[in-house]
């Protein structure tokens, strides 16, 4: 018995369902995807504030206390014992501007003022500063939204650290400029390429990128240097 073939209007049903159900699963990879992303970023929040915690009780805060302590019995010398109350108070002293110093260096990690003060731009500046092996720079010096500012900054700086601890490159180059509403930041070295998207530095790029619903391309072929290219729309 002849079996006559589907009806065109039922081939083209069939291959639009088709159709939908692949748009479907794509779009629940990337929802996964995103979902996990941005767990991600909530967990390296949480680790940073555990860490702020730890080094602000560690440090600054014990040195405060010091501080204290040492005020008190300076207090207490003063009158009975000129000079061990003149040795308190400059032992005092040194604790509260060891405290201060420390506090520079936690907020700088956190993020760091000249960010604030004179974008990103500068905070690339200071980055490339503290660097031993020459970065070609070429940032916009116009300001962002600040959460976008930090993401760049952030961006930056983990990519030139991947590349001072794996890349073997001689020199870099950071570009990053505004076109059509989204930050564009690209990291080019002359290393040996072969960069790992899942190690753990890439990953939190990727991870900050996603959660600003930016993209990430990473170019990394063995022996010929490594492109990083994100992109940031400014609207988040």
């Amino acid at each position: 018995m002849d079996v006559e073939p589907p009806h065109a209007y039922v081939e083209q049903r069939l291959a639009e369902f088709a159709e939908l159900v692949v748009t479907t699963i794509a779009n629940a990879e990337n929802h996964n995807e995103l979902m996990a992303s941005r767990a991600r970023v909530l967990s390296a929040g949480d680790d940073a504030r555990r860490r702020v915690v730890r080094d602000l009780h560690d440090g600054a805060q014990q040195r405060l206390v010091h501080t204290i302590i040492t005020l008190k019995l300076a207090q207490r010398a003063l009158g009975k014992d000129t000079a061990r109350a003149r040795s308190l108070l400059a032992e005092a002293l040194d604790h509260a501007e060891q405290g201060n110093a420390d506090l520079r260096e936690l907020a700088h990690g956190i993020l760091p003022s000249i960010l604030a003060r004179g974008g990103l731009r500068a905070g690339v500046d200071s980055i490339v500063s503290r660097l031993d092996f020459p970065v070609d720079v070429d940032v916009t010096s116009t300001r962002l939204p600040p959460e976008i500012e930090a993401s760049g900054y952030f961006i930056v700086a983990e990519a030139l650290t991947n590349v001072v601890k794996h890349a073997r490159a001689t020199r870099a180059t950071v570009r990053a400029g505004v076109n059509d509403a989204v930050l564009r930041i690209e990291i080019h070295d002359d290393g040996i390429g072969g960069a790992d998207p899942e190690g753990h530095g890439l990953t939190g790029i990727s991870d900050r990128v996603a959660a600003l619903g930016g993209s990430l391309r990473i170019d990394s072929p063995g022996g010929a240097g490594t492109v990083l290219l994100a992109k940031l729309p400014l609207s988040v």
